[in-house]
C-alpha cells in the first residue's frame, strides 16, 4: 500500500492504510469470516461470540478510515478522471496511469458503485460522502456515541491525582462510553461488513495508485495525491473539499474503533482502570474531537449578512 501513495508527505496515510488492511486481515481470519447471524439456532460458548465480535469491530475501524477518505474525495476524483479519459473529454496525456485509468473503467461495474458505498457508511457511521436514498437506514447515534467516548477518554486527566489511570469516575465513564459505541455498531455492522470492508479498500488501494502516479501528478501541476484531487474537481468544476480534516478524523477514529477490537472482552466485566492516560488512543480521541470541529466549522453554511438597524444611517442607503 505504501508504494500506491509516492509523495512522503502521505507517509503517515500510507501507513494507516497498511494498519487499515492488517484489520481487515485479522478480522477476516478462516475462523472469524461467519457473522452471528447466519449461525442460526446454535449454542455458541461465550468466547467465541467475544472474537466475533472483536472481529466485525476490526473490519469497522477500516472501514472508518474508508468512509472520511472517501469524503475527502479520492474515489471520486478516479471515478471523474477516468470517465474523461475514455470519453477523450481530457486534454491532458496520463503518461504511464493511461493503463490503470482505462482498468479503472473496464472494472467499473464490478465494484461498488458510489450510491451503494454512501449507503453503507450512512448504515454503519450515521454520515455518508455523497446522496443516500431516502429509505436507507442510518445509523444515527454513531456519532454522538463516538463523541461521548472521545470526550470520556479526553477528560481521563481532569482530576490531577498522581494516578496513570485517572480516577475511578473517570474510568467509569470511558467504560461506560465504549460499551455504548461497541453495541451501537454491533448492531450496525454484521453480516457483509467485513466483505465490503475488503471491496472498498481493494478500490482505495488502486485509486491511490493511480492519483499516486508520477506522471498524472505530473502533468496535473499537482505535487502530492491531495493535489491531484484538486486538479480534478476543478477540471470537472465540482467545489474542492479540503482533505486534511477528514483524513485526520478518519485515522483517529479508525484507531479509537480498533481500540475497542482490543478491550471489547473487557467491557462486560467487572468495573476496574481500562486504559491508561498515556494510550495511544487518548490521542486519537483527541485528534478526532479535533478534526470533526474542523469538519463542522468548514462545512457550516455562511451566517446571513445581519439587516441594518432601522436608526442605521447605512439604512437609508437605497432607499
Amino acid at each position: 500500500m505504501a508504494a500506491a501513495i509516492a509523495p512522503v508527505a502521505d507517509a503517515l496515510l500510507a501507513f494507516a492504510l497498511s494498519a487499515s488492511e492488517r484489520l481487515l486481515a485479522r478480522a477476516t481470519a478462516p475462523h472469524l469470516t461467519v457473522a452471528l447471524d447466519q449461525l442460526g439456532d446454535i449454542d455458541i460458548p461465550e468466547p467465541v461470540a467475544q472474537h466475533i465480535d472483536a472481529a466485525q469491530l476490526r473490519a469497522l475501524a477500516a472501514l472508518y478510515l474508508a468512509a472520511d477518505i472517501e469524503s475527502a474525495g479520492v474515489i471520486a476524483s478516479v471515478e471523474a478522471l477516468a470517465g474523461l479519459a475514455s470519453t477523450g473529454s481530457i486534454r491532458i496525456d496520463p503518461g504511464g496511469a493511461q493503463p490503470l485509468l482505462a482498468d479503472w473503467w473496464r472494472r467499473r461495474h464490478e465494484r461498488v458503485d458510489a450510491g451503494e458505498r454512501s449507503a453503507f457508511f450512512s448504515r454503519l457511521f450515521g454520515t455518508a460522502p455523497g446522496p443516500v436514498a431516502a429509505d436507507a437506514d442510518p445509523n444515527l447515534q454513531f456519532e454522538d456515541r463516538m463523541l461521548e467516548l472521545c470526550e470520556a477518554l479526553y477528560k481521563l486527566d481532569e482530576i490531577p491525582t498522581g494516578d496513570p489511570y485517572g480516577g475511578s469516575m473517570q474510568q467509569a465513564r470511558v467504560r461506560r462510553a465504549a460499551r455504548a459505541l461497541t453495541e451501537n455498531l454491533g448492531d450496525a455492522g454484521g453480516g457483509i461488513t467485513a466483505f465490503m470492508a475488503g471491496e472498498i479498500l481493494a478500490a482505495l488501494k488502486q485509486a491511490f495508485a493511480i492519483i499516486g502516479h508520477p506522471d498524472l501528478q505530473g502533468v496535473l501541476g499537482a505535487r502530492d495525491v491531495w493535489g491531484v484531487v484538486s486538479a480534478v474537481a476543478r477540471l470537472t468544476r465540482q467545489p474542492v473539499n479540503p482533505p486534511g480534516p477528514h483524513v485526520r478524523r478518519g485515522k483517529a477514529g479508525m484507531t479509537v474503533i480498533a481500540w475497542l477490537a482490543e478491550v471489547s472482552d473487557q467491557l462486560g466485566g467487572p468495573s476496574g482502570a481500562l486504559v491508561a492516560i498515556g494510550h495511544p488512543v487518548v490521542g486519537a480521541a483527541i485528534e478526532w474531537l479535533e478534526a470533526t470541529l474542523d469538519i463542522g466549522v468548514a462545512h457550516a453554511p455562511a451566517a446571513p449578512a445581519r439587516p441594518p438597524s432601522p436608526t442605521s444611517p447605512w439604512s437609508m442607503l437605497g432607499a
